[in-house]
């Protein structure tokens, strides 16, 4: 009766667009995980260490042996780790048979001893074993157009799979069926969970009948007409790559076809994650769901990856970000962070797992090392989650550096249980815009993130689905946000005419989400702008609209001239982009104009390489977080000044930090609404805690 009720709860959500769950109790108190998801199999079949990514050592096995141990387990509970992520489903079932059983005694260890057991379920299917196993598994393999198969990089023996192929769904409902009731799994982590860019995207009969049946629920027959110009999509297929020399170098997507198609990626992988963890949950409610899509790195995710993350990661608790932007400030001096990742997993709902592991870091050795500020920045930023921590064989090398964030981490837990970001600005993802252009979009809104973000800004990053809710932001940000539909714009109108705050660049609104041109911007009378033949930029803008103020920029100016697009529109503007903007401060006061009003926290003498984070609790407690992102310097106190809510009164004011010990009471003033006190120096972490 209970899986029936979870199941018809569960098509409720689906049909109204949301996905409503209960996560387990353990699950808010926060999590600290290791992983060893490469079983012995794997190991020995790649010819490569799974800790230390070199050759195999002669004792592979023993020490293989060693990570299943109880000692092992111990250890790592005593380091502070509630969580391990072990291997489960790689190979298949028949070939991993014996890894599971380690698995099953290492999940009836970490229960003995009060941990959390969370499996592995890979994305391929192997040569050598599963085809061997099972021989219908040749169906769900992902061929392309001229027959070959999609492989896993350069493992010639890993064959890609279609997900959302029926036989594999119901192939992997099956692994998911014993690893909740034989291995008793407390968490599911479903590795890669993302499309190959083109020409690796797959072209069979199978792929082409959901195309085709994605259209056809889509649109009316009237709408297909106007869309490609007739309505009978029987002879529809999947765009084709041949001859294409750089299919995905392919910057503005103005093909119909390939719009749909980049669409229907997104739609077929949200509904492959949807259908599994609907079964998750349907045999047991309590076991935390998790995928690895990686978050946002500059390029265009929907069309290269088809990931779209507010489909996408609604339907489980967690998403993993393997993204290469570890927190520094490099040699180039830019501020490079994961920052944009779990600013979306804040604004989703979703925790974010991310590496914090300390192992082959050369600069353990140095205060504020590399992985305390990576757990810093996951404190800070995150949803009550400290991350990957290492390897279970590495915890017995765990530096006391690292063992005291973690303390930290635990004994001040309750400062990040159901917390929220306090955020005054909005920066808009649009899916149309951010898939039908890899440019000038990704551009503009990673910059004017960047500025945000080293200018302590309190923001969010937000989707289409997330214009319903505008009116808890100051000010609303469109990045060169070109393609909005027209409920969007009426959104973001009616926002603005009752008070609130715009802020626009590039060609922002000029174009439906078809990518069709407008024959003037959609938000003119709101911009103050017109349409300039040649697609001219206008001029700059301030202007009142209603009740409301809205400016425009034209251009988002990088700090050095950029190479032909074809060089970096593949692998996205990332982080050796960075750069603050020429025009860092002329956004900074076009944002302020359109908020109206201070931001909740403001700062002075915090240099443009620290950043600032502000959460509140219930009962209206806020914590602010601030990071030195600048390693081996220290920051000098800092005068702030936060927002006091409407009703409220601030009673006391504490700092804390992982390095240093205690609290210390903070004096402070409050005048004109705000409340005012200095941040003790800086090395890597600090908080403030002010009580109402």
């Amino acid at each position: 009766m209970r899986t029936l009720i979870t199941l018809l709860l569960l098509a409720a959500s689906f049909a109204s667009g949301e996905v409503t769950f209960k996560e387990p109790e353990w699950w808010d108190r926060g999590v600290v995980f290791v992983g060893n998801w490469e079983p012995l199999n794997v190991r020995l079949r790649y010819g490569r260490d799974a800790v230390t990514g070199g050759e195999l050592p002669v004792n592979v096995i023993d020490r293989y042996m060693r990570e299943h141990s109880e000692e092992t387990v111990v250890k790592l509970k005593e380091s502070g780790v509630n969580l391990i992520i072990a291997h489960f489903y790689k190979m298949g079932l028949e070939a991993d048979r014996e890894e599971i059983e380690l698995t099953k005694k290492l999940g009836e260890l970490c229960h003995k001893h009060g941990m959390k057991l969370g499996v592995y379920i890979g994305d391929t299917i192997y040569a050598d074993t599963m085809l061997r196993d099972n021989p219908k598994a040749r169906e769900w393999i992902l061929y392309m157009e001229n027959g070959d198969s999609v492989r896993y990089g350069g493992q010639t023996f890993r064959h890609r799979v279609d997900f959302n192929h029926p036989g594999y769904v119901e192939h992997i409902k099956n692994v998911i069926r014993i690893a909740i009731q034989e291995v008793h799994a407390d968490l599911i982590h479903f590795d890669n969970v993302l499309r190959r860019q083109a020409p690796l995207t797959g072209d069979t009969p199978e792929i082409n009948r959901r195309f085709r049946e994605f259209l056809g629920a889509k649109y009316t027959p009237e709408q297909l007409k106007q869309r490609f110009g007739f309505s009978d999509i029987s002879n529809v297929r999947v765009p084709s790559w041949s001859g294409v020399s750089n299919p995905a170098n392919v910057t503005t997507i103005t093909d119909p076809v390939i719009q749909e198609w980049t669409d229907f990626r997104c739609h077929d992988l949200a509904d492959y994650y949807g259908k599994l963890a609907a079964h998750i949950r349907s045999l047991n409610p309590n076991v935390v769901v998790e995928l690895n899509p990686h978050g946002i790195n500059g390029s265009n995710r929907a069309f290269l990856s088809g990931v779209d993350h507010a489909r996408l990661v609604r339907h489980g608790s967690v998403f993993w970000t393997e993204e290469s932007n570890d927190a520094e400030v490099d040699r180039e001096g830019i501020l490079v962070s994961k920052i944009r990742s779990l600013k979306m997993g804040r604004s989703l709902d979703r925790t974010v797992f991310i590496k914090c592991r300390f192992v082959n870091d050369p600069s353990t050795r140095v205060p504020g090392s590399s992985y305390q500020l990576r757990m810093a920045e996951t404190m800070a930023f995150n949803r009550n989650c400290l991350g990957d921590v290492g390897k279970p064989l590495d915890v017995y090398e765990m530096p006391e550096a690292a063992r005291s964030f973690v303390r930290f981490y635990h004994q001040q837990n309750r400062l990040f249980q159901a917390s929220r970001n306090v955020a005054d600005v909005a920066v808009l993802r649009s899916f149309a815009s951010m898939a039908y252009n890899s440019v000038e979009p990704h551009r503009d809104t990673m910059l004017i993130e960047q500025v945000l973000i080293q200018n302590k800004v309190p923001f969010d990053i937000i989707f289409d689905q997330q214009l319903e809710n505008l009116s808890r932001y100051k000010a609303v940000v469109l990045g060169s946000q070109e393609c909005l539909p027209e409920k969007a714009v009426e959104k973001l109108r009616e926002y603005v005419r009752n008070g609130g705050g715009l802020v626009a660049t590039g060609h922002s609104s000029l174009f439906t989400d078809w990518r069709r041109v407008r024959e003037d911007y959609a938000l003119a009378e709101v911009l103050g702008i017109r349409a300039r033949a040649g697609r001219e930029l206008p001029e700059a803008q301030r202007k009142s609209f209603g009740k409301g103020r809205a400016a425009y920029i034209p251009a988002v100016l990088t700090a050095k001239p950029l190479p032909p697009v074809s060089t970096w529109v593949t692998q996205g503007f990332d982080r050796k982009f960075w750069s603050l903007p020429l025009n860092a401060d002329e956004i900074i006061v076009a944002v302020r104009y359109a908020a109206g009003s201070a931001f909740s926290a403001e700062f002075t003498g915090a240099p443009l390489t620290t950043v600032a984070e502000l959460t509140e609790q219930a009962g209206g407690t806020r914590i602010l977080h601030l990071i030195n992102y600048k390693r081996g310097t220290v920051v000098p106190p800092v005068e702030v000044t936060m927002a006091v809510p409407e009703g409220r009164k601030p009673v006391r004011v504490e700092a804390l930090s992982p390095d240093r010990p205690g609290r210390q009471a903070l004096e402070f003033k409050t005048e004109g609404g705000r409340v005012r006190f200095r941040m003790p120096q800086l090395e890597t972490y600090n908080l403030a805690v002010v009580t109402f």
